[in-house]
C-alpha cells in the first residue's frame, strides 16, 4: 500500500505538459509528424501505478475477516424453464427441517395448509399441526391454548427474540421462510454452508463458545455447529441419507417455501406462450388468405349497354358521372 500511495502522489505532482516528448515517423508518408506523439514520463508513471497496485493486491494488506470462500454452483432442476420442483425431495426436505432445523429455526410466515397436495396429504398436515399448541379463545372469550390447525402458521421454537438469543449464546437463528432469497447465492450458498464445516486451520483464532469454523460463512465463524451428518435422518422412502443428500433436500424445500407458486407460474407462462403462438398463426392465415383478395382486387364500373365503349377506353367510362371515380380507382390500383 505504501508503494501505491507513493505512485499516486507522483502522478498528482507530475506536469504532463512539461515532460519530454518524442515524434514517431508517420507510417504513410515516412515523415515525422505529430499524429503519434506521447510522453515517456506519463507512460512510465502509469506503468508504475499499475505495478504498484498489483503488488499491493498480491501481498498486501487485505483483511481475511472481510472475505469468505465462494460457494459452489449446483445444478438445480427447478431453476430450468420447463422443470418443476421434485415433490419427493420436498417431502424429504420437510422431514429434515422438522427433525433437525426446527429445534432452532422458525418458519412463522408459512402456513401448514400450503403443504397439502405438494408434500403431504390434508390428513397428514392436520396431524402435524395438532402436535403444537396455539393461543385462542373459548366460547366465553377467555384465552386458552388450542391444538393447531392447517390454517395456522408454522410455530416458532422460541417465544421471543430474547429467549432465542439466550438459548444460542447471543446469536439469533434466522427465520427460514424466505432464507433462499434473503441470502446472496440462494440455494447454492445454503448447500455450501451446510456442507462446508471444516477443522480449524493452523494460525486461526479459536472460535468463541457456541461457534464453529465454516469458510463459506462471512467472517468464517458461525454461531451454528454442524447439524447434518450421514444417517442423521432416517428417510421414510428409503433414500440413503448422506449428509450431502440431506443438505440438497432441505435446500430445495427452502427454495420452495420462498417461491411456493413457481410451478403454477411456469404452467401459466407455457399456456400463455402456446396461446400466443396459435393466435399468431390464425392472424397470419386471415391476413394472407382471407383478406389477400380484398387487398389486391381491382374494382371496374360498367354501364349496361356501354361495355364495348368502356373496355375500349381502358375500363374508364366517358360519362361524367363515373369518370372521376374510375380515374381514381385506376390510379390507386397502379400504385
Amino acid at each position: 500500500m505504501t508503494l501505491l500511495n507513493r505512485c499516486s502522489r507522483l502522478l498528482a505532482r507530475a506536469n504532463v505538459q512539461n515532460l519530454p516528448r518524442i515524434s514517431l515517423p508517420n507510417l504513410r508518408s515516412g515523415k515525422t509528424g505529430h499524429s503519434f506523439r506521447y510522453s515517456h514520463g506519463a507512460v512510465g508513471l502509469l506503468g508504475a501505478a499499475v505495478f504498484g497496485m498489483g503488488a499491493a493486491l498480491i501481498d498486501g494488506q487485505i483483511s481475511a475477516d472481510e472475505l469468505e470462500l465462494g460457494h459452489a454452483h449446483m445444478h438445480w432442476e427447478f431453476k430450468e424453464h420447463l422443470k418443476s420442483y421434485d415433490h419427493k425431495a420436498l417431502r424429504r426436505g420437510f422431514q429434515v427441517y422438522k427433525e433437525v432445523c426446527q429445534a432452532c429455526h422458525s418458519m412463522q410466515y408459512f402456513y401448514w395448509r400450503m403443504h397439502i397436495d405438494v408434500t403431504h396429504t390434508k390428513e397428514e398436515m392436520k396431524e402435524y399441526a395438532a402436535e403444537y399448541q396455539y393461543p385462542g379463545l373459548d366460547d366465553d372469550g377467555n384465552h386458552i391454548m388450542r391444538p393447531g390447525d392447517i390454517q395456522d402458521f408454522m410455530p416458532s421454537p422460541y417465544e421471543n427474540e430474547i429467549t432465542a438469543r439466550l438459548a444460542n449464546n447471543g446469536a439469533l437463528p434466522p427465520d427460514l421462510t424466505l432464507i433462499t432469497i434473503a441470502r446472496e447465492g440462494g440455494s447454492d450458498y445454503l448447500f455450501s454452508l451446510l456442507n462446508g464445516y471444516e477443522p480449524l486451520p493452523a494460525g486461526e483464532n479459536e472460535p468463541s463458545e457456541g461457534q464453529a469454523y465454516n469458510p463459506y460463512f462471512h467472517g468464517y465463524y458461525i454461531g451454528m455447529a454442524q447439524q447434518l451428518y450421514n444417517e442423521s435422518v432416517d428417510y421414510e422412502d428409503g433414500t440413503i441419507p448422506y449428509a450431502s443428500q440431506l443438505a440438497k433436500d432441505v435446500c430445495e424445500y427452502l427454495a420452495w417455501t420462498s417461491h411456493p407458486y413457481m410451478d403454477e407460474a411456469k404452467l401459466y407462462g407455457i399456456k400463455a406462450v402456446a396461446s400466443f403462438a396459435v393466435l399468431t398463426g390464425i392472424a397470419y392465415y386471415m391476413m394472407r388468405v382471407k383478406r389477400g383478395h380484398m387487398r389486391l382486387r381491382r374494382i371496374a364500373f360498367t354501364v349496361p349497354g356501354k361495355e364495348k365503349e368502356i373496355s375500349a377506353n381502358g375500363n374508364l367510362s366517358n360519362f361524367s358521372k363515373y369518370k372521376e371515380v374510375d380515374q381514381a380507382l385506376d390510379k390507386w390500383s397502379r400504385k
